[in-house]
């Protein structure tokens, strides 16, 4: 900045003189130059090319009388990157830093250090001002051209020492070595420079000077800290740094071995789960008797029926004639009976009658044996019918059947049990240290010498993406669980959308990738969760982009009347075949162990299917192998449970029917 000129100005219109050298013109009459032209050394020997001129400079005080050191009235004066020292007469008055100073003097030289003494001064009577300060990091060259200003360096230690009248830091900075020197003779409160350790990284602030008698002036560099807080720590000391890497590295090794058995005991309980499901449908549809699963209230309509069931009575599996809805009384030639039964079975808990049924071959004669079962959706009746003339046949079938029925629905149970407390302990115990294991190696990166950077990167790498991973299991685990709800609101789908994939596209730009958005219509207002809808698209895109190397990926939004999809296609690696009927399965990838080609915990899609299906709609995937995928979500406009009069206004027409078609020879899962 500019403030010679100003300065001298303010000078001359009545700055109050404050030197007892004032008296008379003489020393004022001298012509004014800048410090930068004061100081210059155009042929490099070292030295001002301009010792022995007299002339007027004029600057900012950067260290005032007393602060460098207190048995000579000496003072530091700098302006547009330059600095002069000014070794004031003894009974000069007080100068103080961020005083505007003009100066008349001869220039002089003392040990590399440009000075006038007992120059002519006077201050301007304007306000103080913060010197500049030249921040220098760690130094890529000397400390030559910044003498006499107000410099800030960093470096490590590598010795702590005293010498007569001062105590000192030997700081290398890059592969300079500075001093720090604090004069036991100076104003204010002492500069303590014991208190730092040979190893530990430095930030130190000060005027820069040299002590250096000999030619060429290019050694002895030092800098003079004005206060205690110029001089401070700038990382963690290495005996401290040492044993968090060692505790961080030893907790991270803990969190992993116990995350890995965590996880392989949830994979071994989902296994154990699907096959005892698969054993009760097995059960369900083997059993010779007639069962049906029927709502309790209502009509008692049936939900679920058996093979023999779907033969007796011409049901399908949902307990439906066609397209219509029945009701277990339908199936009764006596309603009154089966009223009565029903009645029972709501009192007691359970019932059994011998009631005629209407099946296809005419009216047989059933014994009726109702129970009600608690399921996690809700209480059902759970009725085995069997033809009384074939029951002494089928006795003993049936009741393995139903003991078999209970096990399964017990060892369910039980899983589900240990699912959530493994899950509570791997919250509790695991994301709580861990997240402190990241935030501390965050500190680490930032602080640590650089030779050890790298260590704590790859902690902070590690924990992170196992902390994702933790992260992953819970939220599956969440929306298994049927008290975590999703909350419906009104919001525009195409803008949810858009807003999801532009937070992606900078992902997609560094792989070189093109990210396409489209959209038959420019709003499309439904009454959804948004934080479910985002974290759908964010999976689709998110795996688009980690399965692409190279072409585009395109994200669309088509409506209807009452649904709107979203669709994902990319030219990616795609999906074989063989493995679309396990793509959303948890911790299911196609490329799997320690050779696998992509990360990944396999929970990505899991998360997404259930997602869709909460909101009550589904996702459906073509795929062909080294040509890409598509993936498509579609949804409700008015999300379960929420009435179309809560649903706000929508501009009628704004899309048409969904297709359904998928690219030619590509593959979808079998159904």
């Amino acid at each position: 900045m500019p403030r010679a000129p100003l300065l001298f100005a303010a000078l001359l219109l009545g700055a109050s003189s404050l030197s007892a050298q004032t008296s008379g013109a003489g020393p004022w009459s001298a012509p004014e130059v800048s410090l930068a032209e004061a100081t210059a050394d155009a042929d490099r020997d070292g030295i001002p090319d301009r010792i022995g001129e007299t002339f007027i400079v004029t600057g900012v005080v950067s260290a005032g009388t007393g602060l460098v050191r207190s048995d000579r009235a000496e003072v530091y004066l700098q302006s547009e990157g330059a600095g002069l020292r000014l070794l004031l007469p003894p009974d000069a008055p007080q100068v103080f830093t961020g005083d505007s100073l003009s100066a008349s003097g001869t220039l002089a030289f003392d040990a590399g250090v440009a000075q006038m003494v007992a120059p002519a001064f006077r201050v301007a009577d304007v306000p103080p001002v913060e010197p500049e300060i030249t921040s220098l990091g760690e130094l890529t060259h000397s400390l030559e051209g910044y003498e006499g200003q107000l410099v800030e360096i960093i470096g490590d230690v590598v010795e702590v020492g005293q010498a007569p009248g001062s105590t000192f830091l030997l700081v290398l900075s890059g592969k300079t070595l500075v001093q720090i020197s604090a004069f036991d003779a100076r104003l204010g409160e002492p500069v303590a420079l014991d208190r730092f350790e040979v190893g530990q990284k430095v930030r130190a602030r000060g005027i820069a000077s040299q002590f250096d008698p000999q030619p060429p002036y290019d050694g002895g560099y030092v800098i003079h800290p004005r206060a205690p807080a110029d001089v401070r720590t700038a990382g963690i000391p290495p005996s401290v740094l040492w044993w968090s890497i060692g505790g961080a590295l030893a907790l991270l090794a803990v969190a992993i071995v116990g995350m890995s058995f965590m996880r392989r005991e949830v994979r071994r309980r989902a296994t154990l789960l699907r096959e005892s499901e698969t054993r009760y449908a097995y059960l369900f549809d083997a059993a010779g008797d007639v069962v049906l699963v029927y709502e309790i209230d209502g009509d008692s309509e049936i939900v679920e029926a058996n093979r023999a069931s779907q033969l007796a009575f011409g049901l399908d599996e949902e307990g439906r004639k066609g397209s219509k809805s029945v009701g277990v009384l339908d199936l009764a030639t006596d309603t009154d009976a089966s009223a009565r039964h029903l009645s029972s079975a709501r009192r007691l808990g359970h019932a059994l009658d011998v009631l005629e049924m209407n099946t296809r071959g005419g009216p047989v004669p059933f014994e009726v044996s109702t129970r009600r079962l608690a399921l996690p959706t809700g209480d059902v009746f759970v009725s085995v019918a069997r033809d009384v003339e074939a029951r002494r046949a089928y006795e003993t079938g049936l009741l393995e059947a139903m003991q078999e029925a209970e096990h399964a629905r017990e060892e369910a149970e039980a899983a589900a049990r240990l699912k959530s407390a493994i899950l509570a302990n791997m919250s509790h115990e695991i994301r709580t240290p861990l997240t402190a294991i990241i935030g501390f190696a965050d500190v680490l990166v930032d602080e640590s010498p650089a030779h050890l950077r790298d260590h704590a990167e790859t902690i902070r790498a590690g924990g992170t993406r196992l902390l994702d991973t933790l992260n992953s299991v819970l939220d599956l685990a969440r929306l298994d669980s049927e008290n975590h709800a999703l909350v419906a609101e009104p919001f525009d789908a195409v803008g949810s959308v858009r807003q999801s994939v532009s937070l992606l596209a900078p992902l997609a730009h560094q792989k070189g990738l093109t990210l396409h958005l489209e959209a038959d219509t420019p709003t499309v207002h439904v009454r959804q969760s948004s934080s479910g809808l985002d974290r759908i698209v964010t999976n689709l895109v998110g795996n688009a982009i980690k399965f692409t190397e190279h072409g585009e990926i395109r994200v669309s939004v088509h409506s209807a009347d009452t649904y709107f999809a979203i669709r994902v296609r990319d030219t990616g690696i795609g999906i074989d075949e063989s493995f679309l009927k396990d793509l959303f399965e948890p911790f299911k990838q196609e490329s799997e162990g320690h050779a696998r080609s992509h990360e990944g915990t396999g929970l990505g899609l899991a998360i997404t299917k259930r997602l869709a299906e909460r909101m009550g709609g589904d996702i459906r995937v073509w795929s062909r192998k080294s040509q890409g995928s598509l993936f498509e979500v579609s949804l409700p406009r008015i999300a379960p449970g929420v009435t179309a009069t809560d649903m706000a206004a929508d501009p009628a027409g704004d899309g048409a029917a969904l297709p359904a078609s998928a690219p030619a020879g590509w593959h979808a899962p079998a159904s």
